[in-house]
Order: structure tokens, then C-alpha cells, then sequence
């Protein structure tokens, strides 16, 4: 974003009015009530018409997401929600990063009753102010802004192919780790489900890609406000998109959709394409990677605003990187720039964050914060990495703020841990075919749950074995070659 982001828009070029001379006054919507929680401008909306009419506006909306915006930059927050006790609901917490130190306190932001959380799938990112929510064992998809409780169930889709866990054995290495053998639910849909926004038309829009019993390959989209539920999308279904991760959600970035492709054969292991979709043309295209990419990339991430191929040599080299695209196309034609955003060598870390990384089957970039980049893991902690002083460092752990199972079996790259957007958007109920399905319970403001020690540290040491036995293997291979 522009570095004026942070400035209340100019009311004259928006679609409805500013304050009137009895709402509030300029002042004090511009300086005052831009700065307030999401939550508390709804409350106030109950004033009078004016002042609903004032914090409903178009004027105070754009207002308060930039300054959220520049915000969040500056101090971002973790989204996480607590994995699956004995109560069959899901909690929504949320926790600022100061500078990228770890945070001392959590607040509650909803609990959704009758929704469990060892089934729910949230979309990596928040798409301007909703998240997509969605149950793992069947096609429910929810709309929700998390900071107002506002939500939208929508229309029934229609039915996809379901996976045998079997047909995941001949995945090569690397995809496996994607979806393990157990997941969750069983068995999974040949499914994957994103959101994005046109800022075109100002329109929220979430497009399925599935694969349908008899076989063949769709995409149907909803678009958010517009009646007649789902419809096909505008453009083709190439065939590529029979390689897509089942369940995985794709990553939006700047108007399009991001799928990273797994091989298309057994033997085909060196070659993984990123399909893409515009959401304005709904038209399908490819992402150029470079062969040496191409061949270690194991998921992708919005970092910063940039399409993100994250590069996961740990076993061969101990390097995790992360690789950023500029203007990336929907076509292979021009190719567009890969560059390396940072490289973590772990044989030049302490021992014990060495090992710590080692463990974690799955690492995933969020943001940059106090110039340091934020990565998520599959065991539910957050590293801060500074790229200057090649330092890690462990900033947040779910553990110290909610109790965890440690039998919970997950899909790692399905994780409990995001970011979150407080920014004011509607979830249209109107004409779009939704309804509100869900029972959401917003957290009072005093829901807040402080840090607190950890009596034992859940570590899971298996990844890590793995890593060294493949190595030892490997050193054993090259001296037979020597031979």
C-alpha cells in the first residue's frame, strides 16, 4: 500500500455522504472513532441514525481500514483458534505482535457453538475483513467477520468425488506431508475452496475446484450478494487442475487465486506448477517457476502482499527459503521475476532452535514485523526470523494460552494459526442465497487469557529423525557412488 494508507479518504470521492451536521462531526469520526475496535463502532451504530448512518458509511469504512491497515504493519495479529476439547464448538482468539515480540495476553473474539474445531478449515489469510470457514468432512462454507460475528452459510454446492486415504501413497516426497495418511476427517473430498475479492466491483467471491464423481473437473463460484447461489465459472477448467491438492486452500494475492500443483504422474516428482485464477475474469492461467524451484517448492503464501514459493531443503542442505514473485501473470508469457526473499540456514542457528525447526513438519510465512519475518508452524508456534542478525527465535506458542491435546491429529498445512484483519465488512444477506446457520457468541472485552507458564513442552522429535535418517542414507549412497 501507499505509505498515505494511513489517512481518512477523501469523502467526496466515495458513493455516500459524510457526516451530516448532526452526526458526528469530522473530527471526530476522522481522528476518533477510526481508531476504535471494530466491536465497539458496531455498538455505537445504536445511537441514533446519524451516527448509524455516519459508521456505516462509506467514508468511515475506507477511513478505518486504513488506519487498521497501517496498523497491522506496524503491530500485526495472530489469529488462532483453541484444537477440540470436550465441547463440540471452535474459539477464535486474537493476540498483537508489538515489534514481533512475543505477546503477553490473548482476547476472546467468538466462540461458534455446534462447529468443531477438530473439522474446521479456515482460509490462510483474511480477504478485506472475512474469513472463509468451512467443516473438513463436508462442503459447508461460512462467511465471517471475525472482529463483528457477522456470517453468511452458504448455498449447498454440489457434491465431489471422494479420496481413498490408499491413493495418497504414490504421492512423491514432500506432497505427503500435505495431508497425512490420517486426517481429520475420512474421507475427504477431491475439493479445494478459496476467496478472493474483485476490486473492480468491490465484490467478495469464493470459487470451489473439484472434481465430480463422474470423474471430470469444475469450478463454480459464488459471489457474495448476487443471487443464484453457485454457477460455473467464466472460463475453462484446464486439465492441470486434475492435480490439484485435495482440500488445500489456495492463496489469494492481488486479485487472483494460487493453487501450487502436485506432479502429475509418479514419475513427473521434479515438476510442480502453480495454477492461477483471475477473480475478475474468473479465467484459469499458469505461474512461471524455474526448473531449480520448480523442484523444491512445497506450498505457497501471501507474504507481505507477494505470491510466496516457499523452497524446504532442511534435509539436504538444512536451508529453508522463501522466494517472492513480482507480477506474477495468468499466462507463462512474459515470465515474471522470482527472487530470493531470505534463506534460513539451520547448521548456523543454536543447536536447540535447530532442532526445534528440524521437528516442524511444515513451516509457513505470515508477514514482516519489526523487520522480522513471522513463520507459523504445524505445531501450532510462531518464530520470528531477523534476516540481519540471522537470528530465530520463538515468539508465540499456543500452548501457553489454551490447553492442547497432544493426540489431536491434523493435516499440517491446515493450521490453527493466521493472521487476523479487524476491518469493517459486510456480510450481504440479501439477494445471495445465504442464511445464518451458525450460533456465534462474541467474546466480552474482558475475555482475555493471559499467558501462562508451561508445565511440560509437547515435542514431537519424529520429523527430525526422519530428516537425519535420509541424510545418513544419502551420505551412504554417495560414498557407495564414489566406490
Amino acid at each position: 500500500m501507499a505509505s498515505d494508507d494511513s489517512s481518512p479518504p477523501d469523502a467526496k470521492r466515495l458513493r455516500r455522504s459524510p457526516p451530516t451536521s448532526t452526526s458526528p462531526d469530522h473530527l471526530l469520526v476522522d481522528e476518533i472513532l477510526t481508531r476504535l475496535p471494530i466491536a465497539a463502532a458496531v455498538r455505537l451504530c445504536a445511537v441514533s441514525r446519524d451516527w448509524n448512518a455516519a459508521l456505516t458509511s462509506d467514508h468511515f469504512i475506507l477511513a478505518h481500514r486504513a488506519r487498521a491497515a497501517a496498523a497491522a504493519r506496524r503491530h500485526p495479529e495472530l489469529l488462532f483458534f483453541a484444537p477440540p476439547d470436550h465441547r463440540n464448538t471452535t474459539t477464535f482468539y486474537a493476540c498483537s505482535l508489538r515489534g514481533g515480540e512475543a505477546p503477553a495476553a490473548a482476547r476472546e473474539l467468538l466462540t461458534i457453538d455446534y462447529f468443531s474445531a477438530k473439522h474446521a478449515v479456515t482460509s490462510p489469510t483474511p480477504c478485506r475483513g472475512l474469513t472463509l470457514v468451512s467443516d473438513g468432512r463436508a462442503p459447508r462454507y461460512h462467511l465471517l467477520n471475525l472482529s463483528t460475528g457477522d456470517h453468511l452459510a452458504l448455498p449447498p454446492c454440489q457434491p465431489a468425488a471422494k479420496a481413498h486415504p490408499d491413493r495418497l501413497a504414490w504421492l512423491p516426497r514432500g506432497t505427503t506431508t500435505y495431508l497425512p495418511s490420517m486426517t481429520p476427517w475420512r474421507p475427504f473430498e477431491l475439493s479445494t475452496t478459496g476467496l478472493g475479492f474483485n476490486t473492480a466491483t468491490g465484490e467478495h467471491k469464493v470459487v470451489r475446484l473439484f472434481k465430480r464423481r463422474n470423474g471430470e473437473h469444475a469450478c463454480e463460484v459464488y459471489t457474495l450478494g448476487k443471487p443464484g447461489g453457485w454457477r460455473p465459472c467464466a472460463g475453462r477448467v484446464p486439465a492441470s487442475a486434475a492435480s490439484i491438492l485435495p482440500a488445500m486452500l489456495p492463496v489469494f494475492v492481488n486479485g487472483y487465486l494460487y493453487w501450487l500443483l502436485q506432479p502429475a504422474a509418479p514419475g513427473d516428482e521434479q515438476i510442480r506448477r502453480i495454477l492461477s485464477f483471475s477473480i475478475g475474469a474468473e479465467q484459469f492461467g499458469s505461474v512461471y517457476v524455474p526448473p531449480r524451484l520448480s523442484s523444491r517448492m512445497c506450498h505457497l503464501a501471501n507474504l507481505d502482499g507477494s505470491l510466496c514459493a516457499v523452497f524446504d531443503n532442511r534435509v539436504e542442505g538444512d536451508v529453508y527459503g522463501l522466494f517472492t514473485c513480482s507480477e506474477p501473470s495468468a499466462s507463462p508469457s512474459p515470465s515474471p521475476s522470482w527472487s530470493v526473499r531470505c534463506s534460513i540456514y539451520l547448521n548456523r542457528l543454536p543447536r536447540e532452535v535447530s532442532d526445534e525447526l528440524m521437528e516442524e513438519r511444515v513451516i509457513v510465512p505470515l508477514c514482516t514485523a519489526g523487520g522480522k519475518i513471522l513463520l507459523a508452524t504445524g505445531h501450532d508456534k510462531v518464530f520470528a526470523y531477523d534476516a540481519e542478525r540471522n537470528t530465530v527465535e520463538r515468539v508465540f506458542r499456543m500452548q501457553e494460552f489454551v490447553d492442547l491435546l497432544h493426540d489431536y491429529i491434523k493435516a499440517p498445512l491446515l493450521t490453527n494459526i493466521c493472521l487476523h484483519d479487524e476491518c469493517i465488512a459486510d456480510v450481504h444477506n440479501g439477494d445471495g442465497g445465504g442464511e445464518r446457520m451458525l450460533r456465534v457468541n462474541m467474546g466480552r472485552r474482558d475475555n482475555m487469557v493471559v499467558k501462562q507458564e508451561v508445565a511440560v513442552e509437547y515435542h514431537d522429535a519424529s520429523n527430525r529423525q526422519f530428516n537425519v535418517l535420509l541424510k545418513d542414507l544419502k551420505r551412504i549412497a554417495a560414498c557407495f557412488r564414489r566406490t
